[in-house]
């Protein structure tokens, strides 16, 4: 790969972790959330040299695609942050169901102590 296109990698990796970070900073984005996307931009920014790494590791495990390795890489960890944010989305749901009731619940007390 030349030397531009790693330098252009390295920088959109190290902008987008600017980005997330400005984004906790201004409470824009939740700190537990963006731990995940703080580890995807560095990847991002680290895959401007994977290709030094995958290719020998490829090698070692018999594999003769380096790329196919490097996609089933990329896919495992898709799959393990795809179920992180169901995880994290299950809970809020939850969370606000209960809080539905709640308010729900405090509307009915309200309006009886009205009526009285």
């Amino acid at each position: 790969m030349p030397i531009s296109a790693r330098l252009i990698i390295l920088f959109a990796g190290l902008g987008f972790f600017l980005v997330v970070l400005e984004l906790v900073r201004k409470k824009r984005f939740r700190e537990e959330l963006s731990i995940i996307w703080l580890f995807f931009s560095l990847s991002i920014a680290a895959s401007s040299v994977i290709d030094l790494v995958i290719d020998p590791l490829a090698g070692m495990l018999h594999i003769s695609y380096p790329p196919a390795f490097a996609f089933m890489l990329i896919s495992i960890v898709m799959i393990i942050s795809l179920l992180y944010f169901s995880l994290v989305t299950s809970d809020l749901k939850s969370r606000v169901k209960e809080l539905t009731q709640k308010v729900a619940l405090l509307e009915f007390e309200f309006k009886s102590k009205k009526q009285d």
